[in-house]
């Protein structure tokens, strides 16, 4: 079920979807290659085969189409021909990214082990520009860089020294040479970033 579609610029436009469907229901309303339907069916993890799933209906939803052709990339990242993509699920709900440029997007579901965590993520520069205290700032941030790591498709960046972010101008900034956009949203205890 959509829980949020948004246009974000003219070529950047994002759905979040939550599963309350079954593997029938996606099955039968999504046209699969013959290679990603059986990738998928060998998935063990139910949860896991329902995030790939409700990643392509809402794909599906942004398209106007009910056929879908995945494929990935050497690094892990989906391709779909003539778009750019990206997807990213927790527990039940997924997010997924379209555009005619590189584009990147993470959800999370807000917790407190975020607490514990940001000194691995983020600078000096961008705690001081924060409410350690306030989970949204804190997700803020991760939500961003992972966001921002898609939208690279390379491996290896440090989330500190290679991914700035600063949240005051809604703004992203990868290796010292690429500038990007960045987009937030809240909802149902969970945040989206996008980056563009």
């Amino acid at each position: 079920m959509i829980i949020l579609k948004e246009q974000i610029s003219q070529s950047v436009s994002i759905v979040v979807w939550q599963i309350e469907e079954t593997e029938e229901f996606f099955f039968n309303s999504l046209i699969l290659s013959s290679e990603d339907q059986e990738n998928i069916s060998k998935i063990n993890l139910q949860q896991l085969r329902l995030q790939k799933l409700a990643c392509r209906a809402a794909l599906a939803d942004l398209l106007g189409s009910r056929q879908i052709e995945i494929t990935y990339s050497e690094t892990g990242q989906p391709q779909l021909k003539g778009h750019s993509i990206s997807f990213s699920h927790t527990k039940n709900c997924v997010a997924v990214a379209l555009a005619n440029a590189p584009v990147g997007i993470d959800i999370e579901e807000l917790s407190p082990r975020i607490s514990k965590l940001y000194p691995r993520f983020m600078s000096e520069e961008e705690m001081s520009d924060c409410d350690l205290n306030n989970l949204q700032d804190l997700y803020y941030y991760w939500c961003a860089k992972e966001a921002m790591y898609k939208w690279f498709s390379k491996k290896n960046l440090d989330f500190i020294a290679d991914l700035r972010v600063c949240k005051k101008e809604d703004k992203g900034e990868v290796c010292k040479m690429y500038n990007l956009q960045l987009k937030s949203f809240n909802i149902e205890h969970h945040i989206i970033s996008v980056c563009y």
